[in-house]
């Protein structure tokens, strides 16, 4: 698994990322409860940084800003000019998404007049690669990663607890993607957490993980999440061919 190296696209940086978190409430901004999104953010950097995907420093910055809030607001408060310096800091903080959230809008409506405009050209805008090796993931791959964290937590207390030799076997994507399609299809609707159930160590949940993202990108299989941060239910897609034969 160490051979494995992938850049996962899906956020624009840490306000991207946050502000994803944020949306998931469907309420103010400035209403949400930040601790929750705080843990969530945290959880999303540590199963980054577990499963060894590369991770840009400023979400580390920004990680770092978010564990002084969180303390703070778990901490008794000593004195009133301490609680006013963590309003402070939490304001600011929720400012910044706000803005960000602004200009994003901004952004949106300015990429539909250009692709408005393009339309008035022979000659269509050409797509440029910056990076050899990139998956670009939907951004509903938050929700599994935040899920597989949770699953490998876990599952490395249950190994640990239970005092197993692990062998070092090899695993491949290809393998799992097999795997996780066979069990899918014959299951029909099967929980995120339960295909790691028999997995015996990091590199084969690690790779069982990507199967499954690869399976969602390429709409082989599709996921759902009934309630925020809740289970996630991957199902079967049925192609039109089979939506035909059904009929």
């Amino acid at each position: 698994m160490n051979d494995i190296k992938i850049k996962i696209k899906d956020f624009e940086g840490p306000l991207d990322l946050l502000l994803h978190l944020v949306s998931q409430y469907k309420m103010d901004i400035y209403e949400v409860p930040l601790v929750s999104v705080i843990e969530q953010y945290l959880e999303y950097v540590n199963s980054m940084k577990t499963m060894e995907l590369e991770l840009a420093s400023e979400y580390l910055v920004m990680a770092s800003q978010l564990i002084l809030i969180k303390s703070r607001r778990l901490l008794p408060t000593v004195i009133d000019e301490f609680e006013d310096d963590t309003i402070d800091l939490e304001q600011e903080l929720l400012n910044q998404i706000d803005e960000y959230r602004k200009f994003k809008l901004l952004s949106a409506d300015l990429q539909e007049l250009h692709t408005y405009r393009a339309g008035f050209y022979s000659k269509e805008k050409t797509e440029i690669a910056a990076d050899d090796v990139e998956l670009a993931f939907d951004k509903n791959s938050i929700d599994l990663f935040l899920a597989f964290n949770k699953v490998l937590e876990q599952k490395r207390r249950e190994l640990r607890d239970e005092n197993n030799t692990i062998v070092g076997d090899s695993f491949s994507i290809e393998e799992k993607i097999i795997e996780v399609s066979q069990i899918i299809n014959e299951r029909g609707r099967v929980e995120f957490s339960d295909l790691f159930s028999t997995s015996v160590n990091k590199d084969e949940m690690i790779t069982i993980f990507l199967a499954t993202l690869e399976l969602i990108k390429t709409q082989t299989i599709s996921c759902s999440q009934q309630e925020i941060f809740g289970s996630i239910i991957l199902e079967k897609v049925e192609t039109t061919f089979e939506q035909d034969g059904n009929a």
